[in-house]
């Protein structure tokens, strides 16, 4: 079974762009990938999705509509052998980076009904496997600092809304 059914147009997913992961919005299916765009509004193609709840959705598992035999058929008629692929590495022996600590903030708000302290946020954050600490001291004061600075420059594009003393919630 697909597992890409559940992505549609509009839809939150991140994308690895060298070691990074990048929040980006789904326009929609492209050939070889989604079409999507990110927060700083740069287009782009994308092979490999991650979504927010961390399933990881490949552009060639996601290809059901082409038929199996049309690759051989084309290598046959250019008078090449076909060779088979090497072998991906599985997921779990590929150590992943995973989300900012903001990135991850934002995730968690974005799941939460109620507005939450910094403290909650990243307490959230690592019992989902979405953000692991990498040996700062002061975690809480980073991304507290972080989203006062996004709320302050990005205004209403910003991802947070402060929603009383030490309280944040998601805007969108």
């Amino acid at each position: 079974m697909s597992s890409n059914a559940g992505i549609r147009a509009g839809d939150r997913a991140f994308v690895k762009v060298g070691r990074n992961l990048v929040e980006v919005r789904v326009n929609g299916r492209a050939e070889g990938g989604w079409n999507v765009t990110s927060r700083t509004g740069k287009a782009m193609t994308a092979k490999t999705l991650l979504t927010a709840d961390g399933e990881t959705l490949a552009a060639h598992e996601a290809e059901t509509d082409a038929p199996a035999k049309a690759a051989p058929a084309k290598a046959k008629a250019a008078g090449a052998k076909a060779k088979a692929a090497p072998a991906a590495p599985s997921p779990k022996a590929v150590p992943q980076k995973g989300l900012s600590l903001l990135n991850a903030a934002a995730a968690v708000l974005e799941r939460s009904d109620a507005p939450m302290a910094v403290k909650g946020m990243i307490e959230e954050a690592k019992a989902q496997g979405l953000w692991t600490p990498r040996g700062g001291k002061t975690p809480e004061q980073t991304l507290y600092s972080a989203i006062i600075r996004e709320i302050r420059d990005k205004g209403s594009e910003s991802r947070f809304r402060k929603d009383g003393r030490g309280l944040f919630a998601f805007a969108k």
